[in-house]
């Protein structure tokens, strides 16, 4: 492995130490096996009723759970959901980028928030969101649009409207059967609450307007640990690379307000700015590769960020690594082993 140009080898390295320094963490089970045997009633309890709001999930581990069990069904969609993201993201980067600099794309993407939020919130529809809008960038096939639209809006209502908006906006078109997709992805959601289940949940937004102004104002106390933690060490590359510009700041300001109105900031914030991280990634990509041909170093700065320790903020406190949970965690599985 020469330090020219990244390579797969260290794009596997630095994924490896990333794991080893931040771990991972598993969310929304107990809630996942409650979805499988009432489909018709509403039965969370009132913080978790926003589910109800994202039963893409629920669906296909009802299909699952016949043959796998919740356990295993869990399991399997998590897995198959970041391989399908991986796929997805690891094409499109391709199509941008180019074969030459597409493990160098892979690196300045560590550097942001992106990996913890995949890998530290394992059990939300996450990865199927992400991978259905990049899956509709790949190709210009009016009906697959339509179904992947329509999924994304059966993976979390409010985040696929307001990434589909972010894209048009960037992207300077309107694909119709992205509407019409999205439309009936909110038609089927409607028809849940309002006819299958025996009263309606309460959604993310009434949850949230709960207290008034208490999710923003706690946010905003927290303005430091706000910027720092939305794009982590992916502020040195893109400053450095991507000349940011006017729109770019806007683009910023406009996520960190609505991700300010959630309590998992920093990982509203990834999802719903992926399109923009994405085109900046791209901008960096090809200023990066221009950097590292008059200076190998570079790449050491670069593989240096994907891996440094990187926080996120939750519930308006910073969260780390998980690794020492994840110790625990194995060291308990091996008691009841023996």
């Amino acid at each position: 492995m020469t330090l020219t140009a990244p390579t797969p080898k260290l794009l596997w390295l630095c994924a490896l130490v990333w794991l080893c320094v931040h771990g991972v963490a598993f969310t929304d089970f107990r809630e996942f096996k409650v979805l499988l045997t009432s489909w018709t009633e509403v039965v969370l309890p009132l913080d978790k009723q926003f589910l109800y709001s994202s039963p893409w999930l629920a669906m296909l581990g009802r299909a699952l759970a016949p043959l796998l069990g919740p356990s295993l069904s869990y399991a399997t969609l998590c897995i198959a959901g970041l391989g399908l993201l991986g796929f997805s993201l690891h094409k499109s980067l391709l199509r941008s980028c180019g074969p030459d600099k597409v493990w160098l794309a892979w690196l300045l993407l560590m550097s942001t928030p992106l990996p913890m939020v995949l890998l530290q919130w394992v059990g939300k529809s996450d990865s199927y969101l992400l991978a259905a809008w990049l899956l509709m960038r790949l190709t210009n096939r009016q009906a697959v649009h339509l179904a992947l639209a329509m999924v994304m809006v059966l993976c979390h209502r409010e985040l696929a409207l307001l990434i589909l908006s972010l894209d048009a906006l960037l992207a300077r078109r309107l694909r119709p059967a992205v509407l019409v997709g999205a439309a009936v992805g909110i038609g089927m959601m409607a028809a849940y609450h309002h006819v299958i289940l025996d009263r309606v949940p309460a959604g993310r937004v009434a949850y949230a307007a709960q207290g008034q102004w208490s999710i923003p104002l706690g946010n905003l106390t927290m303005w430091p640990a706000m910027l720092a933690c939305s794009l982590s060490w992916a502020w040195v590359p893109f400053i450095a690379f991507c000349k940011p510009k006017w729109l770019d700041a806007a683009l910023l300001v406009t996520c960190l307000g609505i991700a300010a109105m959630t309590l998992d900031f920093t990982r509203i914030f990834v999802l719903l700015s992926l399109p923009w991280l994405l085109q900046l990634t791209q901008r960096g990509t090809l200023a990066a590769a221009q950097a590292i041909q008059k200076d190998r170093r570079w790449v050491l700065v670069v593989a240096l960020l994907a891996t440094l320790p990187s926080a996120q903020l939750v519930n308006f406190k910073i969260t780390g690594s998980r690794i020492f949970e994840n110790i625990d965690m194995l060291n308990s599985i091996i008691s009841h082993a023996r």
